[in-house]
């Protein structure tokens, strides 16, 4: 068993969010926000005064800033309720000084609401956060060194949307594969594999990265465990450890299937052959190698 954390932070679990975050709206923040404002309409080529180019500035942030961000309305409000009602300590805002919100309009990762928190001239970036579209979890975000620490919440429905699965099914006899994790919004996590069949394929660590080293002709199950915020999620991967004959052979057989025509009709429907992918390649030669498609090794 192979252990490995994508990035050195201290994620620890925390209370849980109240229902729908139904927390009183500083007025502070929503007042920054308003009178960030720009009350100048911005459009190219015009001629103002130079006293006048302050303000045309500020019209040209909002126009753009309006176009991809947030920066008012009950959504955002929401968000910033709850960022105020935590502690400075964990959010890192001063509670005695006010600040300029903006919520991305995109979702990251298709999960998180993305939030930054300015200095009121919005040039200081004073806080970073992602809060998720189910209301479970809040991270904050320290750019300096690109860490991630759980302000409030839980991971576990967090983990249900974390895709594991291997890079290639086929790894190359004598050499390694790779089990790759895609979470919402890049957040770092911890990585275990473990082999359930070390005869086929062992768990190695290279450069700081796990591998699958393909050690003999077969089949190995790999478990691929992710934890984020102390839950864990896990994975039973299937690897075919083959030689080049092996591969040569899949290749072929694939070509093959991929050069047969399909036909509509309406009462065949697809016509060619009835499995969505080509069935096992047969077994090049001797010894009990794998057939990508099967469910084992060729007997």
């Amino acid at each position: 068993m192979k252990n490995w954390k994508k990035t050195a932070v201290g994620l620890l679990a925390v209370s849980v969010l109240s229902a729908g975050l139904a927390l009183p709206v500083p007025a502070d923040a929503a007042a920054i926000n308003q009178k960030t404002a720009a009350k100048t309409e911005y459009k190219d080529g015009t001629v103002v005064p130079a006293s006048q180019s302050e303000a045309m500035r500020a019209a040209a942030k909002e126009q753009v800033l309006s176009k991809y961000y947030i920066t008012s309305g009950s959504k955002l409000n929401k968000f910033v309720a709850l960022l105020e009602g935590l502690s400075p300590e964990k959010t890192g805002l001063n509670a005695a000084q006010p600040y300029f919100y903006r919520m991305d309009k995109a979702l990251t990762g298709n999960y998180f609401y993305h939030v930054k928190a300015f200095t009121p001239d919005m040039e200081t970036l004073a806080g970073e956060y992602f809060m998720a579209k189910d209301n479970s979890c809040v991270f904050r975000r320290f750019p300096e060194d690109n860490s991630i620490e759980l302000l409030e919440g839980t991971t576990d429905k967090l983990l249900k949307k974390v895709e594991i699965y291997p890079a290639s099914v086929i790894i190359p006899l004598k050499s390694s594969g790779k089990v790759l994790v895609r979470v919402p919004g890049n957040l770092p996590y911890d990585l275990t594999l473990t082999s359930l069949n070390e005869n086929i394929a062992t768990v190695t660590e290279e450069n700081g990265q796990l591998n699958i080293s393909g050690n003999a002709r077969g089949y190995a199950d790999i478990l691929a465990e992710v934890e984020i915020g102390g839950y864990v999620k896990s994975e039973k991967l299937r690897f075919a450890v083959m030689d080049e004959r092996d591969i040569a052979a899949y290749e072929a057989r694939r070509a093959y299937y991929a050069s047969l025509p399909i036909y509509i009709g309406a009462d065949w429907g697809w016509w060619g052959h009835h499995h969505h992918h080509p069935g096992p390649p047969p077994r090049p030669h001797g010894g009990p190698g794998p057939r990508p498609g099967g469910h084992g090794p060729h007997k």
